[in-house]
């Protein structure tokens, strides 16, 4: 197997692959660093069924990959149970974006770097997605153009909406403070349910930094360390959206969170 530079390289090389009956083909290539030390990849899960859904839309809305600009229909594979849980997602970013005005009155496109990689991980059993692109009627958020690092206010906002849309939806999401190999897109898996907000990970911890950088107005450095002054503006922010319950512990309360949190910044506005 050759070594790949980026995931760009490999489907140059690799081409459109389709799946086969034996499900043994690749569709993506997904960011090279799916989980830290303090997150380690769970063990022992199954690949049963990791190709067992095969589709071209999320409920209705067309899915693409992109390479270099070039928008490709591919066929894109992963378990019943994720698809279900990508419908999921997908209905929740209609609902909350919508509030946001015309410019989100329907969703036009996804674009991704894959779901099912023959690979060890999230993407082998099925259970991943690399979004690059969330495309609308009238807006697009595209973590494919580095918008996490974006010298716009409002591009940084609605990025870190869909980001917390995901957040919610899916337990391990990686962004582009995470590390370089998620700089290009958001992964978000199901490999760790249910869905709350850890101190101790450092993928839930950039994310709440960058955050509140964005919509409050802290100045925290974004580095996965969560301390005081972290504690603090999270405690401001949640105090703002007007969460209560302990986001650290339950579902319901950081669901919350980060559906709040996204309506903001689809609506580019400050909490």
């Amino acid at each position: 197997m050759p070594e790949f530079r980026s995931r760009r390289d490999f489907f140059r090389l690799a081409g459109a692959a389709t799946a086969v009956a034996a499900g043994a083909a690749v569709l993506g290539t997904a960011g090279s660093a799916e989980a830290s030390p303090s997150e380690t990849f769970p063990s022992g899960l199954s690949t049963l069924g990791a190709t067992e859904k095969a589709f071209t839309s999320i409920d209705g809305v067309p899915i693409y990959y992109d390479r270099n600009g070039s928008l490709q229909r591919l066929t894109f594979y992963c378990t019943n149970t994720f698809y279900n849980r990508l419908v999921t997602w997908k209905r929740r970013l209609v609902a909350i974006s919508a509030g946001a005005g015309s410019a989100y009155s329907s969703l036009s496109y996804f674009a991704t770097a894959g779901t099912y990689v023959n690979k060890p991980g999230a993407h082998g059993l099925g259970r991943a997605i690399d979004i690059d692109q969330v495309v609308w009627s009238g807006a697009a958020c595209r973590p494919i153009n580095l918008e996490y690092n974006s010298s716009t206010l409002s591009v940084r906002r609605r990025y870190l909406a869909l980001d917390a849309v995901t957040r919610g939806t899916f337990r391990y999401v990686l962004d582009g403070w995470y590390d370089a190999a998620h700089r290009d897109h958001i992964h978000a898996d199901d490999t760790a349910l249910p869905t709350v907000c850890l101190t101790s990970s450092r993928s839930d911890t950039v994310f709440v930094q960058a955050t509140c950088n964005a919509f409050i107005g802290s100045s925290l450095a974004v580095d996965g360390a969560w301390g005081s002054l972290t504690q603090t503006a999270f405690a401001t922010a949640s105090s703002r959206l007007g969460v209560t319950g302990d986001t650290h512990t339950s579902s319901t309360a950081w669901i919350t969170w980060t559906e709040r949190a996204a309506a903001r910044g689809f609506a580019n506005q400050a909490f």
